[in-house]
């Protein structure tokens, strides 16, 4: 991953000079239906580079070149087995969007799923296989380095130091404090995940890597399931063969669809089940469980000169059942609040203007809840 990072790094200012003029656009939305539904489910592709940002390189191929080409195969097979999906693209040409537009005109099209493909690459000639991540923490240096090299593209961004809270991607501990912000919609995420990386390995007969974490800055504001998806190691020669071909962009395509039809099956079930699709999320209720009810835990109080505050919150974890505010599973801690998403209950504690402020509390909180981490909400429930 040095390697892969360096070559980045070192061809930014040729890039930035023969391209800054013409290379940087803002998101909008690529759509293969001009009409959305209430019914319908919204799918948002995002395939990874583009422009003066190659991403990684093979011996023959580049990794936008790739992505780009698996992402219009994999829209055209959604686009014949789902009729009923709303198809939205973050590029169809060779372009540069920023991080954070990718991520912003997903949220604009209320998308309920969003997949940002990428080709994979290490200094070592010999690793091959697929990996699917989610926003997340996850301490091995390999996952930290596949971050950090896909979150350097902000490079080529103008004001990427401020636009992105401060995050520098030559800094291994603003990666690692940009780490603890994870997806409200983990559980779905991760569902979507674990498909995608089991029919690589059933269908496209990949090698499997795994579903894994990472501080992924094009995944960091989505509102939705999120994920990156590794299609393979473009620096393996033979690996690199086979994400060029066409067999192999159709069989990757395939596997994808495979995967989004078994998650759209659910997606539907608990739509239907709820009168909403699971990842919306429903602050409150008319039982007074979410907000009024001495017996529950609370959500975060809004007011009109808070519509557009969000604030930070030490998630300790989540539940299909709705726990009183004494519950065991607290561990007594106090003061603990609750948003819903769908069928499941989130549970916090903690409430801060910054990531920084909340630190403190979340390493108290991690003594008893280890798997705490942190999220960012908008009135007591996720952007949308």
């Amino acid at each position: 991953m040095q390697r892969k990072f360096a070559f980045v790094l070192i061809n930014q200012a040729i890039c930035l000079l023969f391209f800054a003029p013409t290379t940087l656009f803002c998101a909008t939305p690529v759509r293969a239906k001009s009409q959305k539904s209430k019914q319908e489910m919204v799918i948002v592709i995002d395939p990874g580079h583009g422009g003066p940002s190659l991403g990684a390189r093979g011996i023959f191929a580049v990794e936008k070149d790739i992505v780009l080409k698996v992402a219009k195969k994999l829209g055209l097979l959604i686009v014949h087995a789902h009729p009923d999906v709303e198809l939205v693209y973050t590029r169809t040409t060779d372009t540069i969007i920023p991080l954070e537009d990718r991520g912003a005109l997903a949220n604009k099209v209320g998308a309920d799923l969003f997949i940002s493909i990428h080709a994979n690459s290490n200094p070592k000639k010999t690793p091959f296989g697929t990996e699917t991540y989610v926003m997340g923490l996850d301490k091995t240096d390999k996952n930290m380095d596949v971050a950090i090299y896909e979150n350097a593209e902000i490079v080529y961004e103008d004001s990427y130091e401020t636009k992105y809270e401060g995050y520098n991607p030559n800094s291994p501990e603003s990666v690692i404090l940009f780490s603890f912000m994870q997806n409200v919609h983990m559980e779905q995420s991760l569902t979507f995940a674990s498909y995608v990386e089991a029919e690589f390995a059933d269908h496209a007969m990949r090698k499997s890597r795994g579903v894994k974490q990472g501080p992924f800055l094009v995944l960091w504001k989505t509102t939705m399931p999120s994920v990156l998806v590794e299609i393979g190691f473009i620096s393996n020669l033979e690996e690199e063969k086979y994400i060029a071909s066409e067999r192999g962009q159709n069989e990757i395509a395939e596997a994808i669809l495979n995967a989004l039809s078994r998650y759209k099956a659910q997606w539907e079930k608990a739509r239907n089940a709820n009168g909403e699709a699971p990842s919306a999320a429903t602050p409150g209720s008319t039982d007074g469980y979410a907000g009024g009810s001495k017996n529950m835990p609370t959500a975060l109080p809004s007011s009109k000169g808070q519509q557009h505050r969000a604030t930070y919150h030490v998630q300790i974890f989540s539940t299909s059942k709705r726990l009183k505010a004494n519950a065991p599973e607290f561990k007594g801690l106090k003061n603990v609040s609750c948003y819903q998403v769908g069928s499941s209950y989130r549970y916090y504690t903690g409430s801060a203007s910054s990531v920084n402020e909340l630190m403190p509390l979340l390493k108290e909180t991690r003594k008893k809840f280890r798997d705490a981490f942190i999220v960012k909400l908008r009135n007591g429930k996720p952007e949308r």
